[in-house]
């Protein structure tokens, strides 16, 4: 390349970067903060993100929703109310306060996806539901809708027959095998007072075609989280991956899975301040080969209400 090309490829760059600072300077300031620049410790925002759609047998459509915190450090709280609402408002109160910070590889990265669903009956099809998060000076809002093919899920099972796993806390009783849920019955605690948190878990899997390639039922990784509450609770050992669950002798180890399929899994949580608490069960079978959090199978939730006096 000449010297001369060379002052003239610097100097339309150089234009370009002054007409660029000029744009930039020119938009609102809301607008400016968001630029491609990493994200800080502490009072950056919380986006909430809209995960995809279900269409269901009954003509019903389930919204699912996650969430990113841009914070390396900051959890996040943001209570019920005019910072962290629903609209249509009979669709409100499902949504997380508690929101903590992520670091996941893959596509995923800092999100949080299948928090929580909701469910729009038959006779309210194409209603559009829109979730707004206001935190360190910025308010956003998602809207969730069945218009995009791109964004429709399915409950069929997947490529070696995964499917999300079932939840129940009774195991006679309802039944979770989706992110919108099931919840308890509520427990009393007092402050200071472990009370432990029982569930019981299947794999549901379809993979008698697939048998020579992959195994008939896999290990269920499970997490408590908070998700509405004051405070944050200590859980004894909140996580456990399916892996860990299937070593002989481990927390609720695989080979303790009664006949029928089902594993019941517990922890205790101790709480340091009273008020009403959710926490969330997530039931997952990644160890499967056809699951995993970047594609969106394949786990359930379920919702543990806690009510803590002093």
């Amino acid at each position: 390349m000449s010297r001369h090309l060379n002052l003239a490829v610097g100097t339309v760059a150089f234009a370009f970067l002054g007409l660029a600072a000029t744009l930039h300077a020119q938009l609102p300031s809301h607008l400016r903060d968001y630029e491609l620049a990493a994200p800080r410790a502490t009072g950056d925002i919380v986006a909430p993100m809209f995960n995809g759609w279900i269409a269901n047998e009954n003509g019903s459509t389930t919204y699912i929703f996650g969430f990113a915190n841009r914070n390396t450090v900051e959890l996040v709280d943001i209570p019920l109310g005019p910072n962290n609402r629903i609209e249509p408002a009979q669709f409100d109160g499902a949504q997380p306060t508690h929101f903590p910070s992520y670091s996941r590889g893959g596509f995923v990265g800092i999100q949080e996806r299948g928090v929580f669903a909701v469910t729009i009956p038959p006779e309210m099809k194409g209603t559009e539901v829109v979730w707004t998060l206001t935190h360190a000076g910025h308010s956003y809002s998602v809207p969730a809708r069945a218009t995009s093919p791109a964004y429709e899920m399915s409950l069929a099972p997947a490529a070696f027959g995964s499917l999300s796993p079932a939840i129940r806390f009774d195991k006679n009783g309802a039944e979770s095998v989706d992110r919108v849920g099931i919840q308890a019955p509520r427990i009393n605690a007092s402050v200071g007072k472990p009370v432990t948190l029982t569930a019981f878990v299947q794999d549901r899997g379809d993979r008698g075609q697939y048998l020579n390639d992959v195994d008939p039922i896999y290990p269920l990784g499970t997490e408590w989280i908070l998700h509405q509450g004051p405070a944050v609770p200590h859980i004894e050992q909140p996580t456990v991956t399916g892996r860990e669950r299937s070593d002989e002798g481990g927390e609720g180890s695989f080979n303790k899975m009664s006949p029928d399929g089902w594993t019941e899994v517990s922890t205790l949580a101790t709480f340091s301040v009273p008020g009403d608490y959710l926490i969330r069960l997530r039931v997952d079978n990644f160890a499967a080969p056809d699951s995993q959090f970047d594609n969106q199978c394949c786990w359930s939730n379920a919702y543990v209400p806690v009510t803590v006096t002093p």
